[in-house]
């Protein structure tokens, strides 16, 4: 007998160790810092993947490969208006495009930040174990995704390069031809990629689950506190963006630089589709919450009353003895509920956020009207 149980002890032992191996092998991806993206892939079309290998580099093929092409695209480019064609180069008619290259960097570096982040969320919401599909949370990038916006972004690119072909020098042809469509565009789509996945898919993939709400969550927001901070770092990305922007358009202290009509109409529609983005990663969460709360509400308002006498009538309830202790503990539960915020975020989250928003537009209106 004593033979029987030990063997039954090792097979449940090692059914509990088979299952945690098959739940840790779903979610090591998510664990993996050096996860790649869609850019580093990109990048080893063009050797840098080799590159990092032979200079024993431990960055991403994607960093180093932003790192040549903005640097080295500034320095060309530089060289051919001085050197070769006798023109101004644009960093002199206007400093503020080196900011141009920052931003780009930014982006590579942001994407990359964002993916990791997103990862150490899921594990510390501790996903895997709260529903039975952890795979939705594992590949949440779809892989056509970025080669689509690309295709898109190369087209768009060329289409204007062709429109303007009179308006540009030798090397803003170049520029606007090869090395914004082919180089600079996959920087900014990956970063897109990452950013929309976080305000948009991630958002609705928790709705659609069955994780459920961390009511004992001690931030009060059902547990939602690293995916609300995940939607917040994003945004600080884009403002980053966004201030770049309007100094590279505006010029302040530019004697004769010409701000045209489209370029603050541009930075209206993108500041505003930025806000979209985050109103509706707040409102999906919201409604999450919304819904799991009221769900669980529901369910202990239904134990309650199995325990009372009368629940219907406030006046004339009452609560046998022998119920006393389970009734307690279920109110304490109500409440705990009840207590649960329907929003992902703490108020110095919101704080940050909102501020956050407000900072690129203001921005834009002190530079237009100096």
């Amino acid at each position: 007998m004593t033979t029987e149980r030990g063997a039954s002890g090792q097979e449940t032992a090692g059914a509990a160790s088979a299952e945690q191996t098959a739940t840790s092998r779903v979610m090591d991806p998510l664990r993996n810092a050096d996860q790649e993206l869609w850019l580093d892939r990109y990048a080893r079309l063009f050797g840098f993947g080799w590159l990092r290998d032979r200079l024993g580099l431990s960055l991403p093929p994607s960093l180093l490969f932003a790192v040549v092409v903005t640097v080295g695209w500034a320095s060309i480019g530089t060289a051919l208006d001085l050197l070769v064609f006798g023109n101004t180069p644009i960093y002199l008619v206007n400093p503020y495009f080196l900011l141009q290259p920052g931003i780009l960097l930014v982006a590579a570096y942001g994407a990359h930040s964002l993916q990791t982040s997103y990862r150490e969320a899921v594990v510390e919401m501790q996903l895997a174990e709260r529903t039975e599909h952890p795979e939705r949370f594992q590949q949440i990038i779809p892989d056509w995704l970025p080669w689509t916006l690309f295709g898109v972004t190369v087209l768009v690119q060329l289409l204007r390069t062709y429109l303007d072909y009179s308006l540009f020098t030798t090397t803003g042809v170049i520029a606007n031809g090869i090395v914004n469509p082919l180089l600079y565009g996959p920087i900014l789509v990956q970063f897109l990629v990452v950013y929309v996945t976080i305000e948009f898919v991630v958002p609705w993939r928790l709705y659609t689950s069955d994780v459920g709400v961390h009511f004992l969550d001690p931030h009060g927001v059902g547990g939602l506190r690293p995916i609300g901070e995940l939607i917040k770092k994003a945004y600080y990305y884009v403002v980053i963006g966004l201030i770049g922007y309007g100094l590279i358009t505006y010029g302040p202290g530019i004697d004769g630089w010409q701000i045209s009509a489209t370029a603050g109409t541009i930075f209206t529609v993108t500041w505003l589709a930025t806000i979209a983005t985050v109103a509706f990663a707040v409102f999906v969460l919201h409604r999450f919450l919304h819904r799991e709360k009221r769900r669980e509400l529901r369910k202990l308002e239904s134990q309650l009353r199995e325990h009372i006498d009368d629940p219907w009538e406030v006046s004339e309830y009452s609560i046998p003895g022998e119920a006393r202790d389970t009734v307690d503990d279920i109110r304490t539960r109500i409440e705990r509920v009840s207590a649960t915020r329907e929003y992902p975020a703490t108020f110095s989250i919101w704080t940050q956020l909102l501020l956050s928003v407000a900072i690129p537009k203001a921005l834009q209106l002190f530079l237009a009207s100096a």
